[in-house]
């Protein structure tokens, strides 16, 4: 049985922290690998397959969140969940009324 536990601090720079969609591509993501993932933010640990758990935790830009992952492809999880936080979501990070250049 392989039961190999990592843990990963991850910068949430989303400028919508974690909303609904940001949510539900973690928990699509982490539902594709075979280990158990948590995420912890302060005294709360949740289930990151849960998608409104993950939203209940009000998670606002610059915040940090842990993520525990248990099982054989637990650092190959975290990787993942890294890249898609740090890369905001595949969100454009462009500021709300930006001057259009004309």
């Amino acid at each position: 049985m392989c039961e190999p536990r990592a843990t990963r601090t991850v910068d949430v720079t989303n400028r919508e922290g974690i909303h609904l969609r940001a949510a539900t591509l973690i928990a699509k993501l982490v539902r594709r690998f075979d280990s158990k993932v948590s995420v912890i933010k302060g005294a709360e640990r949740l289930d990151v397959t849960d998608v409104l758990q993950i939203t209940s935790l009000g998670t606002k830009p610059g915040e940090q969140l842990s993520f525990e992952a248990v099982g054989c492809d637990a650092e190959e999880v975290l990787d993942a969940v890294a890249e898609l936080v740090s890369g905001n979501f595949g969100e454009s990070q462009e500021t709300e009324g930006a001057e259009n250049p004309q």
